[in-house]
């Protein structure tokens, strides 16, 4: 839930006025089964978790049970943002991607500002949409469209869950990816079950991914994200190669 505290120190969800958006860029995407593939990049205000402010790391991390607040480093506050309305939002990213027709929106968590409205407008530019999200908000609460009470969702869902299974309301996704070592299968075994299945040559595609945490934890994170998935063979190691590629 959207607490005062975090309306206060990111914007609100812009509702009728637009969506506040912390920049677009061209780029690679570097994780899960698209990782390589030329995308434009959105980056959405705002975040239920975390402020986005050094001085509330401590503060949103014991508020909202999280450990995420402690060592994200992503930029998503409102400084330097910019408000749009969803149809020039997506004149600017395909102005922005040229002939490139996958968009990714990230946050923060997208789906504070990611609606039916924005979807239907990025569709009609012919982008394929993906999103990743902490699945503490729904599609439903955020993709019905308002007149018409249909869901417009994004085409591809990446749920990176930083609260317990119990709190997550995210209705499905396409690939799931935890956080080691902080997440772990044995906490989402329940949750894993609303992901849809996709098939290639007959099998179902492995989209299970263990990202081992950046950072001073790296190697241990990453020896525990190796141990994991050879003892269980569901889940890949998640290799970051815009990182390796030196990528934004």
């Amino acid at each position: 839930m959207i607490t005062q505290e975090v309306l206060e120190d990111n914007v609100p969800v812009p509702g009728e006025k637009g969506y506040r958006v912390k920049a677009i860029w061209k780029t690679l995407q570097g994780e899960g089964l698209f990782a390589g593939r030329p995308a434009v990049f959105v980056r959405l205000v705002g975040c239920n978790l975390w402020s986005g402010y050094q001085r509330t790391r401590q503060r949103d991390a014991a508020r909202t049970g999280a450990d995420c607040p402690l060592w994200c480093d992503t930029e998503f506050t409102k400084e330097g943002s910019r408000l749009y309305g969803a149809p020039e939002l997506a004149a600017a990213v395909r102005a922005e991607g040229g002939d490139i027709n996958f968009c990714v929106i990230t946050g923060g968590e997208p789906l504070l500002q990611l609606d039916a409205r924005l979807v239907a407008a990025l569709h009609e530019r012919g982008f394929f949409i993906a999103i990743e999200t902490n699945g503490t908000v729904s599609l439903a609460g955020s993709c019905t469209h308002p007149g018409t009470g249909r869901l417009t969702p994004p085409d591809w869902i990446v749920c990176s869950p930083k609260l317990p299974e119990d709190k997550l309301v995210l209705e499905y996704f396409d690939e799931l990816k935890l956080v080691v070592p902080n997440y772990l299968p044995a906490h989402y075994h329940t949750f894993a079950g609303r992901q849809r299945v996709h098939v290639a040559q007959g099998s179902p595609l492995p989209l299970r991914w263990l990202q081992p945490e950046d950072g001073p934890r790296k190697g241990e994170a990453t020896k525990l994200a190796i141990q994991t998935a050879l003892s269980q063979p569901a889940w890949r190691v998640s290799v970051q190669t815009h990182k390796i590629l030196d990528v934004e």
